[in-house]
């Protein structure tokens, strides 16, 4: 169905505007400029949904690339080497000087290369080196006679390119040896060889570390910079003799340099054959830290900041028994000797997987299971698992070109619940990973500015915008969907046979595919074609399709229709695809049964199905677990036996298809594909779901709801039906937290009390505020009293339902103690005159509210359903008093933070005045015409959906009188 261009962003809102849970760190004017459209900063807790930017894990892996390119090449241009010079070994020698007003590395490299095609130029990449010209050669070197060099072609600034042309045709079949002298500079870009540093016992301390990928190596040495041109890496780096260095391989020898008292080189073991962006390396004033004895069979360290040794036990307890996983589960041995683990201060990716030294994050490896969030724990094991994955996938066998880039990045998102859920196993991966992933990607994929999986690219700039949602987490899910319809353990076969047929080497999509096939048929596995038939469909056509079943109940059959999902349609496309797929169906109406298989193929529009199984008063469930890349609708009846069932006996459906349920009714709903009023059905079951994972799934569409309906008539009925689904799942997780809960039982525990503090039930708000009270009685013993799962909640509670005294102990929190938690949960206040003030405080450089807060503050504030109008008329009334005291650029910021909750036309005519008031900083705004048209989505949401909710609702309100357990 063609709708609207504005129901886009309705989706955008749903997915992530809960005013309660919106707590970030401001970005800095920088990033604030770099990120437009993509505005929102990371959230702090975890609990809050990630929206406008381009992967959910966008924090964790989008700057595995320098985001301050001085120079870019012109888009499409071919900057790929011509291929008739190959290396095979580097020897390469980096003595780095990290000390204040000097910055630079002075550098050796020896290149031996094969020469396949003839030729008098040997081009390779370079970026930001300065070349010591006389020191440039080439020879021949079975005879070690030298070769003319005649010219040098430097092109670092333009192509990121040096040619050296030599006096005569290199001959085909023999090697070469090219050497050369550089400095390079320790950039402060994050990336190539930079420095970073830290404060330790009130002393800036500085190290040099790498981050290479995607095309990073060349700024730190002469290389061919391609994931196809590996060779093997003979590394040596100097450093101050009190100072420690780590790179892939392990330690040789060390030596005194020559004339630099106070100087070593380290000299490091060959590598094995690997791609230049995995080269890695690190000079500091780290400790390395051994993982116990016995957990793996390979040398485990992790290496941090001394004063952070007691932060790594977690991560030295999961990584070699995840690693010890991978290696069962690959049926292949780690290639390399050791296994180190960096955690870097200043780090612009999350994590790194260079083989043998991975590099991360502080937040991704230092955690302390007794004072970090449940949230950090999980995400600390996960981004684990994902690096170690890519020892195998990624290192031993890398994509062919960064096309291919999803075969690295896909299966490690895959690969990353399974290492996580073999030694974290309370965590129930395998359930989060439909919230975490398949229904996240559901709302970029289907626009139609998504893109295929596969798509060609060649400039660094196109590389890096390959590090996107359909690498990671559609990949991600289009290799689980393989694995369901193969068969798990013929998949898990197929890999082992893929990673063997091209270890050291590289391969492309289709040589998994056909190691898969190759397994399929070993295994008599029947399919409706060849796995490249199935997944090429998959891989190179964007999207998704809505599979429709329409039931014939007298025949016990259905007519099964495939189509393109799209929140909107524009009338005027010309894209010549046929989006049809080869779809794997799976339903079942009986869950203690064997799963009903069929498909539906790339040249069918619709199939009917004879029998499905089911009796005509029997529902019937597809897409069985959500394993599979597609939503799917219903014909009403089959709505209406399926709420039937859920309101019996809900656990006769699983939990991750009772989350599938959810999401995609109310995701019909908003494209009006359904009516409200049967995705509303299928939440009356909800009091009695006490799972994580489907309450999760359709959090945000009820958040949406209730924006939408916060001023209007319908809201008081809401919020009683509301508080009856969801104070009997609170009750049953309970306020307290407790060590012997299980992982999952926290998230739940984050969400009931998020929701029933919010909707006024007494037990959660008292109890939120005695253990505020406890607070305010210790405030220096914040992680004995609340623990940090709860904490956004109860700061939040308090606030909202205290006094001043309560508003003034977050101040001085906050203040005293740089925690600005305590500065959200002021932004809850339910007093106008409080929130008008602590927006006034942001023009007052000495008001005790930090510069680099005052993002922070105004985004809640807006995003409180009684500060949203208070903040937009503080925009409009005090725009000059803003420019002067913060400058310009939080203008186009703010505004879009205002219009999340505005869904009348009186707000939209103020917000276009204002616009229309500042035509310099606002006209061409980005993120101004994203505000805009969310409040006009939003304003035809309310148009289109008011009187069916408000007519649903009322026929639903709770016998019990609520009010008795809501202040």
């Amino acid at each position: 169905m063609a709708i609207s261009r504005s129901l886009l962003f309705v989706l955008l809102v749903v997915v992530c505007a809960a005013y309660d849970n919106g707590q970030y760190d401001g970005p800095d004017e920088v990033e604030l400029r770099l990120l437009e459209p993509a505005v929102v900063p990371d959230p702090v807790d975890g609990v809050s949904r990630w929206w406008y930017t381009p992967s959910q894990k966008a924090h964790i892996y989008r700057h595995k690339y320098p985001k301050n390119i001085e120079a870019q090449p012109r888009q499409g241009e071919d900057l790929r080497l011509p291929g008739d010079i190959l290396p095979r070994l580097y020897t390469i020698r980096l003595l780095p000087f990290i000390e204040v007003g000097n910055w630079t590395t002075d550098g050796y490299v020896e290149i031996v290369v094969d020469c396949v095609i003839s030729t008098v130029n040997i081009s390779m990449n370079s970026l930001d080196l300065t070349i010591d010209l006389a020191s440039v050669t080439v020879a021949d070197v079975q005879t070690g006679n030298p070769i003319d060099v005649v010219n040098f072609i430097d092109e670092q600034s333009t192509r990121e390119l040096i040619t050296i042309q030599v006096s005569q045709p290199l001959t085909v079949g023999r090697q070469y040896r090219i050497t050369m002298k550089f400095i390079s500079i320790l950039n402060a870009l994050l990336a190539g060889f930079y420095r970073s540093s830290y404060v330790e016992n009130g002393e800036t301390k500085y190290l040099a570390v790498t981050q290479f990928e995607a095309t990073d190596a060349r700024r730190s040495f002469p290389c061919f910079d391609e994931p196809t041109m590996k060779a093997n890496f003979t590394v040596t780096v100097g450093r101050p003799e009190t100072w420690t260095s780590t790179s892939n391989m392990p330690l040789i020898t060390t030596e005194p340099i020559v004339g630099m008292p106070g100087y070593v080189w380290d000299n490091y073991q060959t590598s094995v054959i690997m791609s230049s962006y995995l080269v890695a390396f690190m000079v500091s004033e780290f400790i390395g830290i051994p993982a116990e004895p016995g957990l793996s069979n390979v040398e485990f360290r992790i290496w941090a900041r001394a004063d952070a040794r007691n932060l790594t036990d977690y991560s030295r307890d999961i990584g070699p028994r995840i690693l010890e996983f991978f290696e069962s589960f690959y049926n292949i041995d780690y290639p390399l000797p050791k296994q180190d683990m960096a955690a870097i201060p200043d780090f612009a990716a999350g994590a790194m997987e260079n083989w043998g030294l991975i590099t991360y994050r502080e937040q991704y490896l230092l955690v302390d299971p007794n004072t970090a969030t449940a949230r950090a724990i999980q995400l600390a094991a996960v981004v684990s698992a994902h690096e170690l994955a890519h020892q195998w996938f990624g290192n031993l066998v890398t994509m062919d070109w960064w096309n291919a880039l999803w075969l690295n990045e896909g299966f490690a998102s895959y690969m990353e619940y399974l290492g996580t859920d073999a030694v974290e196993p309370d965590f129930k991966m395998n359930d989060q990973f439909i919230l975490e992933n398949l229904q996240y990607v559901f709302g970029i994929d289907a626009l139609e500015t998504s893109r295929p999986i596969n798509i060609e690219v060649n400039t660094p700039a196109e590389i890096n915008s390959m590090f996107d949602a359909i690498s990671y987490e559609k990949g991600s899910c289009v290799i689980r969907m393989c694995a369901d319809f193969i068969g798990f353990e013929t998949f898990q076969r197929g890999l082992t046979r893929y990673l063997n047929d091209n270890a050291y080497g590289n391969a492309g999509q289709d040589n998994l595919w056909a190691a898969l096939q190759t397994q399929a048929d070993s295994e008599n596995v029947l399919l409706p074609a060849t796995v490249k038939e199935i997944m090429d469909t998959w891989t190179f056509k964007m999207g998704f399709p809505l599979i429709t079943v329409t039931r014939n109940y007298q025949t016990g059959g259905a007519i099964v229709t495939q189509n393109r999902f799209l929140l909107r349609k524009s009338n005027d496309t010309t894209d010549p695809i046929v989006y049809q797929w080869w779809v794997p169906l799976t339903y079942t109406s009986d869950y203690t049964q064997a799963t009903k298989r069929d498909w539906l193929s790339v040249n069918e529009v619709s199939k009917t199905l004879t029998s499905l199984g089911a009796a005509a008063n029997q529902w019937v469930i597809f897409n069985v677990d959500q394993q599979n890349y597609y939503r799917v609708a219903y014909d009403a009846a089959n709505y209406g036996l399926i709420r039937d069932q859920l309101i019996a006996d809900h656990q006769r459906v699983s939990d991750n298809n009772r989350a599938q349920l959810l999401d995609d009714a109310f995701t019909l709903a908003l494209i009006e594909s359904i009516a409200y009023s049967e995705a509303l059905d299928l939440t009356l079951y909800l009091k009695n779901e006490r799972d994580y994972v489907p309450w999760h799934a359709v959090l945000s569409e009820l958040n949406y709801i209730d924006i939408m309906l916060y001023n209007l008539v319908e809201f008081p009925n809401w919020k009683n039906y509301m508080t009856s689904i969801v104070e009997p799942y609170y009750t049953a997780i309970g306020f307290q937290e407790t060590q012997a809960d299980p992982h999952l039982i926290k998230y739940s525990r984050i969400d009931a009390m998020n929701w029933a503090c919010r909707l006024g039930v007494a037990d959660c708000v008292q109890n939120a505020l005695s253990t505020y009270a406890t607070l305010m009685s210790q405030p220096d013993n914040l992680a004995q009293i609340v623990s940090p799962n709860e904490k956004s909640t109860i700061l939040r509670t308090a606030i909202e339902n205290g006094g001043q005294a309560e508003y003034d102990f977050a101040f001085n929190q906050y203040k005293t103690k740089g925690d600005t938690s305590f500065l959200v949960a002021m932004c809850a206040s339910k007093q106008a005159s409080v929130l008008s003030g602590l927006l006034e405080m942001l023009l007052d450089p000495t008001s005790g509210i930090l510069r680099s807060d005052v993002n922070l503050v105004f985004n809640n504030v807006a995003n409180n359903p009684i500060g949203n109008e208070i903040a937009l008329d503080f925009l409009i009334n005090r725009w000059d008093d803003i420019q002067n005291a913060l400058g310009s650029s939080f203008f186009g910021t703010w505004y879009r933070y205002v219009c999340t909750r505005q869904n009348t036309q009186a707000g939209l005519d103020k917000l276009i005045q204002l616009r229309d008031a500042h035509p310099v900083i606002l006209g061409n705004s980005n993120s101004v015409k994203q505000g805009l048209e969310t409040v006009e989505s939003n304003i035809k949401w309310v148009s289109l959906n008011q009187g069916e909710i408000g007519t649903w609702l009322a026929g639903h309100q709770p016998a019990k009188n609520f009010e008795a357990i809501r202040q």
